[in-house]
């Protein structure tokens, strides 16, 4: 595969790239514990800001049978259950534990979450996820001249809105069809201009159940992530 041309684009990202970009870019702010503490956070993570498009919903649910991050009661003896984050586009609530619940006036939600018993809870995700839309794969590709589709994930980092994430395979989209694979595809930006450039999102859904453990604070815990097909028009896209 050939080296993807650096520049602006419209990208597919394909379920288990959105589900982890989801996940990493705005799952870990959106936990109440990393938001209290940061006075930046706080500026950005307000809530009823709109994040993304009308059609945008994204959730943390741990009562979801048989999926990793799935535990009936949180490390505080709180039920565990669905939490909207962002609810059609708006930001309607953070993921707490007791303790940060208190702190900022807000309701628990069941994401207490201790490695073992030997250190204290910390907000932590559970599963976490982008919920379905109406659009085929097909449509979603369709309306796209020029463009890339980028799938799975090969590493990235995030520093609080701002993120960079390489795919771990591309291919460029030409005239609605997949086309030749690409490689060295590093998608790049600002958390909140992505998430308001989403347009369309997919009516494939899945649930993504990676082996690896979600990292924070020392404590490794099991998660799983969920999205369909989404994309997202003008990222920026390193490359030759």
């Amino acid at each position: 595969a050939e080296t993807v041309v650096g520049g602006r684009y419209p990208v597919v990202l394909n379920r288990r790239l959105a589900g982890v970009f989801i996940h990493e870019a705005f799952g870990h702010l959106s936990e109440a514990d990393f938001v209290y503490e940061n006075p930046k956070a706080q500026e950005m993570m307000v809530l009823g800001r709109r994040f993304g498009p009308d059609s945008l919903t994204v959730f943390d649910d741990g009562s979801i049978p048989g999926l990793r991050g799935t535990h009936r009661y949180d490390d505080e003896g709180m039920p565990t259950g669905r939490a909207d984050l962002i609810r059609n586009g708006i930001l309607v609530r953070r993921l707490h534990l007791r303790e940060t619940a208190a702190k900022m006036g807000e309701k628990p939600t069941g994401n207490a979450r201790a490695q073992d018993y030997l250190v204290i809870p910390v907000v932590r995700m559970t599963n976490t996820a982008i919920e379905g839309g109406y659009t085929s794969f097909e449509d979603i590709v369709k309306g796209i001249k020029l463009g890339i589709y980028a799938c799975d994930m090969y590493g990235g980092q995030t520093a609080l809105e701002n993120f960079s994430f390489s795919s771990a395979y591309a291919y460029m989209i030409r005239d609605g069809q997949i086309a030749e694979m690409v490689k060295d595809v590093i998608l790049a930006g600002n958390l909140f201009t992505t998430l308001m450039s989403i347009d369309i999102i997919g009516n494939d859904f899945e649930w993504v159940q990676a082996g690896g453990m979600c990292g924070k604070g020392g404590q490794g815990m099991p998660v799983a992530f969920g999205a369909p097909h989404i994309r997202i028009q003008d990222v920026v896209i390193g490359g030759k």
